[in-house]
């Protein structure tokens, strides 16, 4: 494996993954602009279809579109940022790195060789109303949220629904699996990516305060296909690691699908009934995570029954 000599300065890569709102691909991108040590090349990765909706976008933070079909969208960035960069870092829209969050992946990967790859997950939220006259997305001047909230946030919150910044030595992410899961999937990308890393080299999973996610209110999207497809991924996660386990021992992992699960439904749950802001997409989103629970049970209730009629 290649690696970094002491005192060499990677070279970045960013890709910013983008389904929704350009505006939010646009925050993102837009902070790097007060990098140190900008990206090489950007990349902005959205689903084939829409990379009409995120061209001047692109076009303004001079990043090549990618393209493809929703799982491909880490793999064919990585790909297409694999000749020119050291170390390549993936976010979702709307995930706004400061300055000194490169600074400090930058030192950590000179000074610590063994470090292949690693999960920042952000806790602390900027919500900005996008009602009445166009709205600042300039994330750096406005005031951060009290550290509490963010801390609370963290310790409660679904990590698969929080922001999530990927980042990983090029040279390692051959012959691994980046299969994307959709909007709100992110996170479980990232840290099943680092399940299969882990056995090459030091992973690191942690939260960070040099980010923050935006959200733009009010939220009036149905939540139910993001909520059907989320849950969905984590029944199949689930039921792929009980078939493991059914043949041998477990491999440990960075994300645990039985809390991971418990902590959505009763954030959604709360949301619906308690939220002032997006009420009406935390009950379709519960809706649909329900429906993928109900599908999930049917399946398997399906598959014993078959079991039996074998014997």
């Amino acid at each position: 494996m290649t690696r970094i000599a002491p005192g060499i300065a990677p070279r970045f890569g960013l890709i910013v993954i983008g389904r929704g709102d350009p505006r939010l691909a646009a925050a993102t991108l837009a902070a790097t602009r007060a990098w140190p040590y900008p990206p090489v090349r950007a990349v902005l990765a959205v689903p084939k279809g829409r990379e009409h909706a995120f061209a001047a976008v692109a076009a303004s933070a001079a990043a090549a579109v990618v393209a493809v079909a929703e799982p491909d969208l880490v793999a064919a960035a990585v790909a297409a940022l694999a000749g020119d960069v050291d170390v390549v870092i993936a976010a979702p829209e709307g995930v706004v790195l400061d300055a000194a969050w490169l600074a400090r992946l930058r030192d950590h990967v000179i000074l610590f060789e063994d470090s292949i790859a690693g999960v920042d997950l952000v806790h602390q939220v900027v919500k900005i109303a996008t009602d009445g006259a166009a709205a600042d997305l300039a994330v750096a001047d406005r005031p951060r949220e009290p550290a509490v909230l963010s801390w609370l946030r963290g310790l409660i919150r679904a990590r698969s629904l929080l922001g999530a910044v990927f980042w990983a030595r090029v040279d390692t992410l051959r012959q691994v699996k980046l299969a994307t899961a959709g909007e709100g999937g992110d996170a479980v990308t990232f840290l099943l990516a680092l399940d299969q890393l882990r056995p090459r080299g030091r992973t690191t999973l942690g939260f960070t305060r040099h980010a923050r996610h935006v959200t733009l209110l009010p939220e009036r999207r149905t939540g139910f296909d993001a909520g059907y497809g989320l849950y969905r991924r984590l029944e199949q996660l689930a039921e792929a690691r009980r078939a493991a386990a059914a043949v041998g021992a477990a491999a440990a992992s960075h994300i645990d699908l039985r809390l991971e699960r418990l902590r959505l439904m009763t954030e959604q749950t709360v949301r619906s009934l308690l939220g002032r802001a997006g009420r009406h997409n935390a009950a379709t989103f519960l809706k649909g995570a329900l429906a993928a629970r109900r599908d999930a049970l049917a399946v398997r209730r399906t598959m014993v029954r078959d079991l039996r009629e074998l014997r």
